[in-house]
């Protein structure tokens, strides 16, 4: 779709996690400023890579096939995939319940609210460990009365990991679709 070529290298599954994003934002810019067509044929090629270099591992007989095999055995046979609804009836969370939990070390630690968080957040940019542009959205969070995402809808992979934002996108409301693989250990939505 006349997208950048990827950098030698930046396939390299060690190296991916540090440098996808140049390449990401590149191909997205790349198609958002494409005519129509190109960009409908660019999103197709996207979508048929995911559906054909995705994994699925069958539950029940443990046989790895394409996200697009995976698709038309469920069309073939009902029950190859799981899904869920889950509605939520606490109100919607105040935006002063914003909470960071910081543990430096790896030690105990406690939870930072309010203008200690400001605080942590400030000398964290201080000492270059985070973008400022995070201090600016944790100062502007603080500040708002309230949030209310009730008709947004966000798509979550990998939604139960432990720093993702499941949890305050549904306390605000959000429509979650959540994707998640099962650990067995503990159930994933409670």
């Amino acid at each position: 779709f006349g997208g950048p070529k990827p950098s030698e290298g930046s396939s390299d599954p060690k190296k991916w996690r540090w440098g996808y994003m140049p390449h990401l934002v590149a191909s997205v810019m790349a198609l958002a400023n494409a005519d129509s067509k190109t960009a409908l044929s660019g999103t197709a090629n996207v979508l048929d890579h995911v559906y054909n270099g995705m994994r699925f591992v069958d539950p029940n007989s443990g046989v790895e096939m394409s996200l697009a095999q995976a698709m038309k055995k469920k069309r073939a046979k009902e029950g190859a995939f799981l899904t869920e609804t889950v509605v939520g009836e606490k109100p919607l969370a105040k935006c002063s319940d914003l909470i960071v939990p910081y543990n430096p070390n790896l030690q105990p630690g406690r939870p930072y609210r309010g203008s200690e968080l400001r605080e942590l957040v400030s000398e964290w940019a201080k000492d270059g460990n985070i973008e400022k542009s995070a201090v600016h959205s944790v100062d502007f969070f603080s500040s708002l009365k309230e949030l209310n995402l009730k008709g947004k809808c966000f798509v979550l992979l990998g939604a139960s990991s432990e720093m993702g934002p499941l949890e305050y996108l549904l306390g605000y409301g959000a429509t979650v679709l959540a994707v998640a693989r099962p650990d067995g250990k503990k159930p994933k939505w409670d």
